[in-house]
Order: C-alpha cells, then structure tokens, then sequence
C-alpha cells in the first residue's frame, strides 16, 4: 500500500490504537469510513482472518460512493478481489473483509454461532446498543 497513509491526526490515532475497541467520532468528510476500510488490512497476510464491516442497512453499504465503492478503490491496490454477489473482498492468502447489514434488531441472530476476527461498525450511533453487544460477543 506505497502511498496510502492515514491522515496526521484522529485518523492516524485511530489506526495506531492498540486498544481492543476503538471509537472514532467527529463530523462528515473526518475519514472515519476510509479508517474503518484501512484496518482490517493490517492483517490481510493471515489467510485465517476474516472481518466484517456493518451498516444498518445494505443500500447504505452500496449507495453511490459509500463503503463498496471506497473498498474498490482500496482494496484492488493489496490485490483484493471484490465478489460483488457476496459484498465481499478476497485477498490472495484467503483472507476476507464481508460488507454486511443489521437493518431489524433480530438479524443479529443470522450471526448466531459465527466467529469473527474483526468486526467494524460504520455509523455506529445507527446501531442499537443490544446489536453491538450481540456482535462484540461473536468477536474472537
């Protein structure tokens, strides 16, 4: 990733954190979206890693120039192959960053049973606090 560094400042705070979960705020145009995209990428050389990155609903994944278009114009550059049926970047090695949806309070329980390295939220404040508990308990 020659050239793709994080901004001076809160986004470069953020994805310095070695905190388990990190919370990053502020207004529109921040680079909180972009941030979320770039940390999975630390671990992309781990063909066990798998991450999943959240909105309340798939149209705010896939609306023009939100998180699927940013992701391709990111991930391409590591070699990440988009699966645009899935929502999903696959990189060589076998690793995965998965864009998906928790739009109903219940969907929480589609993710019953998983195991996932990495989990984002994107506007976190979208999200109910039963929700990101629920998925923090399906975190490794």
């Amino acid at each position: 990733m020659d050239g793709i560094r994080p901004q001076p400042g809160a986004q470069e705070r953020f994805l310095s954190s070695v905190a388990d979960i990190a919370i990053y705020g502020g207004a529109a145009g921040g680079g909180k979206s972009f941030a979320l995209l770039m940390e999975p990428l630390r671990h992309i050389g781990n063909k066990h890693f798998g991450g999943v990155i959240f909105r309340r609903t798939s149209p705010q994944i896939t609306n023009e120039v939100a998180l699927w278009d940013e992701a391709g114009k990111l991930y391409p550059l590591v070699y990440g192959e988009p699966r645009i049926g899935s929502l999903e970047y696959r990189f060589p090695i076998g690793a995965s960053v998965s864009f998906r949806h928790l739009q109903h309070e219940d969907t929480i329980y589609d993710w019953q049973g998983a195991q996932v390295p990495f989990i984002g939220f994107d506007e976190l404040t979208h999200f109910t606090k039963r929700q990101f508990f629920y998925m923090l308990s399906r975190n490794l």
